[in-house]
């Protein structure tokens, strides 16, 4: 068979995935287009391009497990037990950390990214195609394939620098082209590359992106294609992962001079959460329709709160099966009991104002994060804010008060973290700010990591701060404490996937 057909685009890239083998292919592709006509026309590589997108909703990538399992691994969530979901990862169980799905979700986009990729130089339409046309396709495409490599890496790796000695197998698999036949597609079954040479890659993706990409009004409003500020505000967050602050602080600082002033005030922060699109997001995940709704079973709404209506626990909802532990109240400023939960007085941290009493309905009340709240208008169908502008000021604020970095500079970093604050506590300027502008050293630092604490909660940033930080799980509300050195700080490949490809050595203890 010369071509693969188009009809089989799936199956080429479970093989890319490493869950594939030359059987799985042999089907009958009499009613099948050539992958050389898939990606011909104009309409052709947009719906490819939105199809990827769409990946991004998947419960085991943005639509659950890349926001609640995070929060659930690290300190930031405690299991309620409502539906029986969450329990293993908040207790750390082996193997009880991101599924296959994340694996193969990922894989399969980044094998369409390769094919329209290759693509686009030959698509041809009418009108005819400007290279601004094929510069925004290609500049989208890069910024999709640096985000899925990066989640990837940053699951199933160390960070960079951060390997622990006997135990780190290196990095992932990747491959920056899709086969179109049999014999090639067996042929990409490789073994895992270096941590360093996937960071590489990303960075090659997001300095294309970053130049073919294009910043418009629009983005404003609709933010859920990738911009030149959102490859940007990307490019700061895995240049922090590396430890590379000079670029951490080189594309936070374009990506701030562009839209800092999204950065809303502390009277707008809870009515940010409320709008249909978050007013700070750089790139956030769009659901438009009941048919994208991923459900009461697992969506962020489901898994984070009870509640229906915020303000409103006699109408129940979903199951809340994840909620703030007690120290995460405390450091929230929300003071009462933990459950059934009282809300006794809170701080001036307009943040806290997100977490409510849930419904007794079904069973013990707890405080629950409700960021997640039906604000598209329908239960479950919430946007997902992938990035944040309050997250590139603290990304730079980190970089410049990170001892040792080249770019150094305490009163910058303090400068940014009172901007953030300024803009989250209601009372600021009198309860805090004199305090923070003595802040130096650790306590700058430590700070900072504070607030990313509390700003991300609930957001799927926290283990992987903790992890790339190399630090361990501490005082968690199930006691159960993870050290980093710990092999479950890392998730298993799928099974699977180890087994069907002898290079891909799987991680340490599984």
């Amino acid at each position: 068979m010369k071509h693969i057909r188009y009809k089989f685009l799936w199956l080429v890239a479970l093989v890319l995935a490493f869950s594939s083998c030359k059987k799985t292919l042999e089907i009958d592709p009499r009613q099948s287009i050539d992958i050389k006509d898939a990606f011909s026309s104009r309409d052709n590589i947009n719906a490819a391009i939105t199809g990827i997108y769409g990946r991004l909703k998947n419960l085991r990538v943005y639509g659950r497990d890349l926001i609640a399992l995070p929060e659930a691994l690290a300190d930031n969530g405690f299991v309620t037990q409502k539906s029986g979901r969450l329990i293993g990862e908040t207790i750390n169980n082996p193997g009880a950390h991101f599924t296959g799905g994340l694996y193969q979700q990922s894989y399969y986009a980044i094998a369409e990214i390769n094919l329209a990729l290759a693509a686009i130089p030959s698509v041809q339409g009418t009108p005819a195609i400007t290279q601004a046309e094929r510069d925004n396709w290609e500049g989208q495409l890069r910024f999709l394939r640096a985000l899925f490599l990066h989640n990837l890496v940053r699951v199933y790796a160390y960070d960079p620098g951060m390997g622990v000695a006997g135990q780190d197998r290196g990095g992932i698999p990747i491959t920056l082209s899709t086969p179109t036949t049999v014999e090639e597609a067996v042929k990409v079954l490789g073994p895992r590359v270096t941590v360093d040479s996937i960071y590489n890659v990303i960075y090659n993706d997001l300095n294309r992106a970053n130049t073919q990409l294009a910043n418009s009004s629009s983005a404003s409003v609709f933010p859920q294609f990738a911009t030149k500020v959102a490859a940007q505000a990307l490019f700061s967050r895995v240049a922090l992962y590396r430890r590379d602050y000079t670029n951490c602080k080189r594309w936070a600082d374009s990506a701030i001079n562009f839209a800092g002033s999204r950065l809303v005030t502390a009277s707008s922060v809870v009515q940010s959460w409320r709008n249909p699109v978050h007013s700070e997001s750089l790139f956030e995940i769009r659901f438009a329709n009941q048919a994208e709704n991923n459900g009461v079973n697992e969506s962020p709404q489901t898994t984070f709160t009870t509640l229906l209506i915020p303000g409103n626990p006699g109408v129940v909802g979903g199951f809340g099966d994840l909620v703030p532990p007690p120290a995460l109240r405390t450091e929230l400023g929300i003071a009462g009991a933990f459950g059934p939960a009282t809300i006794t007085s809170r701080t001036d941290d307009a943040r806290n104002l997100l977490y409510e009493v849930g419904s007794p309905a079904r069973g013990t009340a707890y405080v629950e994060c409700t960021k997640f709240i039906g604000k598209n208008g329908f239960p479950n169908l919430d946007n997902i804010p992938v990035i944040r502008i309050p997250e590139v000021f603290l990304n730079r604020a980190e970089a410049m008060s990170t001892p040792g970095s080249p770019v150094f500079d305490e009163t910058a970093a303090r400068n940014d973290l009172i901007r953030l604050k300024q803009n989250r506590y209601t009372s600021y300027a009198t309860s805090q700010q004199t305090f923070d502008a003595g802040l130096t050293g650790s306590a700058l630092f430590e700070e900072i990591i504070r607030q990313r604490r509390l700003e991300f909660a609930y957001e799927g940033h926290r283990f992987f701060d903790l992890k790339r930080l190399g630090r361990d799980i501490i005082n968690k509300a199930q006691s159960a404490n993870l050290l980093y050195t710990d092999f479950r700080i890392l998730a298993p490949f799928p099974v699977r996937e180890a087994d069907l490809n002898p290079g891909l050595l799987q991680n340490f203890g599984y």
